[in-house]
């Protein structure tokens, strides 16, 4: 039988024991919290990876039909979201006018430009037969910002022709994740073209048109008339 020091001892140590096993626990779950986030990836592995979840999405919903199409649209619009940076897309489209813009201008704008966006990609990429898809490696540079990378990416359809898009993509820092400010395809420049757009749009009704503009934004992307 145990005398009371003896048992004092053994529930110091059981004590102990323990708060070292919920020591250990609690670094081992920091490190798969950590392990979990990883570093962010490299600009060219982004787009490759985003590049093959929307071709695997549109193969699960190509045969759908057209009512059948929201969840399409909402997953497309979901991962553009985390994709591209509308924010500043948005500033940029609005050129000049972004200045006289409030900041619930600014923000509804940049909401109705990814919204009409999302769902014009969605729709372009079911009409679209691709076969294959090849990434290069960026081209990296440092800017004031950060860093600033071309991504160059080549479509090939059925008919093996090849299409070159290039995304304009930076990131404030080796911390950050990438993002999309621009995009090019086969040399018709979207960020200028949605520029021109909403700067002929503006010129169209006057002054005082801005929310005129920026409301009707969803229903007005004539961006395959003016490439």
């Amino acid at each position: 039988m145990l005398n009371s020091g003896s048992s004092v001892c053994a529930v110091v140590r059981e004590s102990r024991v323990i708060k070292m096993m919920k020591s250990l626990l609690l670094c081992l779950a920091l490190l798969l919290s950590l392990s979990g986030q990883g570093a962010p990836l490299a600009a060219d592995e982004l787009v490759r990876q985003e590049a093959a979840a929307l071709f695997e999405a549109i193969d699960r919903h190509r045969s759908r039909e057209d009512t059948e199409l929201e969840a399409f649209y909402r997953e497309v619009g979901a991962r553009m979201d985390a994709f591209v940076d509308y924010d500043a897309i948005a500033q940029g489209v609005m050129g000049s006018y972004f200045a006289q813009a409030t900041a619930a201008q600014r923000a509804r704008f940049s909401r109705n430009f990814g919204e009409a966006l999302g769902r014009k990609y969605a729709k372009a990429l079911l009409a679209f037969k691709f076969e294959a898809f090849e990434v290069q490696p960026p081209r990296v540079q440092p800017v004031a910002t950060g860093e600033r990378a071309a991504v160059v990416m080549t479509l090939r359809d059925e008919n093996k022709k090849a299409y070159t898009v290039v995304y304009d993509m930076v990131r404030p820092g080796a911390e950050a994740p990438w993002r999309v400010r621009n995009v090019i395809l086969d040399g018709v420049n979207f960020g200028r073209t949605y520029r021109n757009q909403f700067s002929s749009a503006m010129e169209a009704r006057g002054p005082g048109a801005l929310d005129e503009v920026i409301d009707a934004w969803l229903g007005e992307d004539t961006t395959e008339d003016d490439a």
